[in-house]
């Protein structure tokens, strides 16, 4: 009986474990790089597998299988085909890569009334997987009957005519609206392109040949505003040249005013100081004279004689029946005329003397008459 016993613990241990193991690896996850998980318990979401190695209870826990999420191509026929992007590479995995959704083309009508018929694609990708399964019952046709209305809005609101040149600006509105709708289904959308828009053939035509009238017009307009830069530009040299040149006279003109005026002055500063030299000269002169008189003035008598024959001189150069006189007869007579002046000057001074004595007695005389 020990050993029967014994024998039946170690099956139950050896039991214990092999079962043990089996739930180990039962409940371990391995989630691709790229994709996620939803995982139940109890029949109520309980967690999201990232990727890498992930643990579930058994029995407890289970991967959501019962979905599915897909979107839309546009096929070689003009038709639409469902691309999922679930349940690969293992049932119940969720591809958060970035997606396309490309619906066919569809009418609609624009302000004017024309019918319109764009070509959209719209790139979205999912941020929250919970949402994308549990907030919205089939993610990829609510996402292509979202496109079409939110498109048919916004080609509403533009005329035919400036639809051709606001597609990005239509996408751009598509998109922050696409962004407000589907944020409760966990999805992002990252880009709305508008490939094409095609009108009927008709409007079509008018549409083609109204821009081909656009732009001739605008070719001219560009050509004229170009012709116009041109004669500005022309003008302005030619503005610029005549100041230019006028400037340059008046530069020239006030350097020759500037050469003239410095050469009077600089004439005018030469001719004063010549004269000051030449008066400083005649007053030095006459200052030794006079110093030369005060010493000697016997010199005087010297002077007038120079003086005589310096006008006897002049007059004979002046005469035409002058007699040239030798030398040194000329300055015997000059020598005779300075010894007349000499006894005219003493006679005078003798007369002086003798009146003056005269005066004196008389004076005397009348006293002493006065006394008596």
């Amino acid at each position: 009986m020990g050993i029967i016993g014994l024998s039946g613990t170690n099956i139950f241990f050896v039991v214990f474990g092999i079962f043990t193991v089996i739930l180990i690896f039962t409940g371990i996850q391995n989630v691709d790089e790229g994709n996620v998980r939803l995982v139940e318990r109890f029949g109520k979401y309980h967690k999201t597998l990232r990727p890498g190695i992930n643990f579930t209870l058994p029995g407890i826990d289970r991967i959501k299988k019962d979905f599915d999420l897909y979107t839309y191509h546009e096929d070689e026929q003009g038709g639409i085909k469902r691309i999922d992007f679930s349940h690969s590479p293992k049932v119940g995995d969720i591809s958060m890569k970035e997606q396309i959704i490309d619906p066919a083309h569809f009418e609609t009508i624009a302000a004017d009334n024309a019918v319109v018929r764009p070509d959209i694609i719209c790139y979205f990708t999912l941020i929250d997987a919970h949402k994308a399964v549990y907030n919205v019952d089939n993610l990829g046709e609510s996402l292509l009957k979202l496109i079409e209305t939110t498109i048919r809005q916004e080609v509403g609101k533009q005329n035919s005519d400036d639809l051709i040149t606001s597609r990005q600006q239509i996408g751009v509105h598509v998109q922050q609206e696409l962004e407000k709708a589907t944020e409760p289904w966990g999805t992002k959308i990252t880009r709305v392109e508008i490939q094409n828009i095609k009108f009927k053939d008709s409007l079509q035509e008018n549409l083609v040949k109204q821009r081909e009238a656009e732009l001739v017009k605008r070719g001219e307009v560009v050509e004229a505003q170009q012709a116009k830069e041109i004669m500005i530009t022309e003008a302005e040299g030619k503005r610029q040249k005549e100041i230019l040149e006028a400037e340059g006279k008046k530069k020239a003109q006030i350097l020759e005013a500037e050469g003239k005026f410095e050469a009077a002055r600089l004439e005018a500063e030469g001719n004063y100081l010549q004269e000051s030299r030449k008066r400083e000269g005649e007053a030095k002169g006459l200052l030794a004279m006079g110093e030369a008189l005060k010493n000697n003035p016997e010199a005087l008598i010297i002077l007038d004689a120079l003086e005589a024959q310096a006008k006897v001189a002049a007059s004979i150069g002046e005469s035409n029946n002058a007699l040239i006189i030798p030398s040194e007869t000329a300055g015997l007579f000059g020598a005779i005329g300075s010894i007349t002046k000499t006894l005219k000057m003493m006679e005078n001074g003798f007369s002086s003397s003798n009146n003056q004595s005269d005066t004196n007695n008389g004076n005397n005389e009348e006293r002493e008459i006065d006394k008596a």
